[in-house]
């Protein structure tokens, strides 16, 4: 976000949740903007608007404290509800925020809903129909794998999505399979683990799902903001160095 930022002609903006790890600097410098209510199958959840800049790019972070006030980020019992929460929620703002994007660039599976949802909304509202994705792939051993029952309960989805094939795949649902599918574009973290997404051993089950979207997969390697981690001024590590002065 920060390197799209750069570019004048690109409006960046990043949704994530209102973790409890947000520390006290950045909320207290956080805008509230509105509440909405975001359906979770029969479930209507509160979720507050904050926003921040932070440079050239506005972040909106969702509160919802049942989901997020927690510990710790994943690894949770009820994982699935959560980021169906947060991935309803992503789409739902956009009204709210009287802003629609060109472009969703989703990560991983717990924002894999947001490319389906994009599909089975954009049947119904045609504001969403030119809106496309990306889905970026870190690490396809974590796939949001459930039991199908959940899908109308939870998801708010026509049991037809699983039995066309889209969400289902070795008896479960799987939510990073129904990404891919409905995604117009995949990345993965560089080129060599998209080549490496294409074979058994490294694919979890889902290389043939991969190949057969092959035409739209593309690595694109991982970077890091050169500046914050620069470790000749970087005050967080216990030495400064530089290739000039590897002292200490």
């Amino acid at each position: 976000p920060a390197a799209l930022g750069k570019h004048d002609d690109i409006d960046c903006r990043v949704v994530m949740p209102l973790y409890r790890s947000v520390t006290p600097n950045v909320r207290n410098k956080m805008t509230y903007l509105k509440d909405i209510t975001v359906e979770v199958g029969w479930r209507k959840q509160y979720c507050g608007i904050y926003t921040i800049q932070v440079g050239k790019v506005t972040y909106y972070l969702l509160d919802n404290p049942y989901y997020f006030m927690r510990d710790g980020m994943y690894g949770f019992y009820d994982d699935c509800e959560r980021f169906v929460f947060f991935s309803r929620a992503v789409l739902e703002i956009l009204p709210a925020l009287d802003w629609k994007p060109d472009i969703i660039h989703c990560n991983d599976w717990q924002t894999a809903l947001v490319p389906i949802y994009l599909k089975d909304d954009g049947v119904r509202e045609e504001r969403l129909r030119t809106v496309r994705t990306v889905l970026t792939i870190h690490n396809i051993e974590y796939q949001g794998r459930y039991n199908p029952y959940i899908l109308g309960d939870l998801f708010g989805l026509d049991s037809g999505w699983a039995k066309d094939g889209t969400l289902l795949m070795d008896g479960d649902v799987n939510l990073l399979k129904g990404a891919i599918l409905c995604a117009d574009a995949v990345t993965a973290v560089s080129p060599t683990y998209a080549n490496e997404l294409k074979m058994a051993y490294f694919a979890h089950r889902l290389e043939g799902i991969i190949s057969k979207c092959e035409y739209k997969l593309s690595g694109v390697l991982n970077g890091i903001d050169m500046k914050l981690y620069d470790p000749e001024t970087d005050p967080r590590i216990a030495v400064n160095f530089s290739p000039r002065d590897m002292t200490g």
